[in-house]
């Protein structure tokens, strides 16, 4: 009696099982599928950072920047214009001609120099602003992860076309930045990031080149020497 009591105690134990596992398996089969594909989300860390550098903030300093430069620049190219101005009603062989020409020499030096310090500096700027941007925007997404329950979030474009295209680097690092597969635009977590940061919605690409500076040319006329003269001779006697 004890045996067959027992035997069907596990015959209800195994039907209950396997009535649990008909009503709850399905969905939490449904539940596990929806949880895995929304395991990894994406956001577009590079559209955000066109944002951060096109922010009133950002597109400040950089113009701030340019105009110090530039006015510094201005005063050496006024120096240069005063001094190819008196270098151009001296007469050959008039003896200030030549340290007045050194003097134009010296601060064509000095404004190159200053050009590169400037480009370089320029670049740093740029650098910073890139670097401050990403910061923002990792701790963001982030936090906007956790939040949604994702466990990975990649930085990648949410689309094939490619912006830059000019160059072979350009390209590159569009190709890069791309995945294989397009990602589904419920895992796109970019327009999240931007509204935690406060970015506008609607932002023109932001110009972070830098200020391309023309060199300074020389004197069209050179006092006390006569190179344009001799180099015309020699070609016609060449010729004859």
């Amino acid at each position: 009696m004890k045996s067959v009591t027992h035997i069907l105690t596990l015959s209800t134990l195994v039907l209950a099982a396997v009535l649990i596992t008909m009503l709850v398996s399905p969905a939490d089969a449904g539940k596990r599928a929806a949880i895995e594909s929304g395991d990894i989300a994406f956001v577009d860390v590079f559209k955000l950072i066109d944002h951060a550098l096109s922010s009133e903030e950002s597109a400040n300093a950089r113009t701030e920047f340019t105009t110090k430069s530039n006015e510094m620049l201005d005063g050496f190219k006024a120096q240069l214009a005063e001094l190819e101005t008196k270098l151009s009603t001296m007469q050959q062989g008039d003896p200030e001609a030549a340290t007045v020409y050194q003097q134009y020499q010296s601060i064509s030096a000095q404004h190159d120099n200053a050009s590169q310090q400037i480009g370089a500096a320029y670049q740093v700027l740029v650098a910073q602003q890139l670097a401050s941007a990403y910061t923002d925007i990792y701790a963001a997404a982030n936090e906007i992860g956790a939040q949604e329950g994702f466990v990975f979030v990649f930085a990648t474009r949410s689309d094939g076309e490619l912006v830059q295209t000019n160059t072979i680097a350009g390209v590159t690092q569009e190709i890069l930045a791309r995945p294989l597969m397009t990602p589904p635009a419920g895992v796109d977590i970019t327009e999240l990031v931007r509204i935690k940061l406060g970015y506008p919605e609607e932002l023109p690409f932001p110009d972070v080149e830098p200020q391309s500076q023309e060199p300074v040319t020389e004197p069209a006329i050179e006092p006390a020497q006569e190179p344009a003269e001799e180099s015309a001779e020699t070609p016609a006697s060449e010729d004859e």
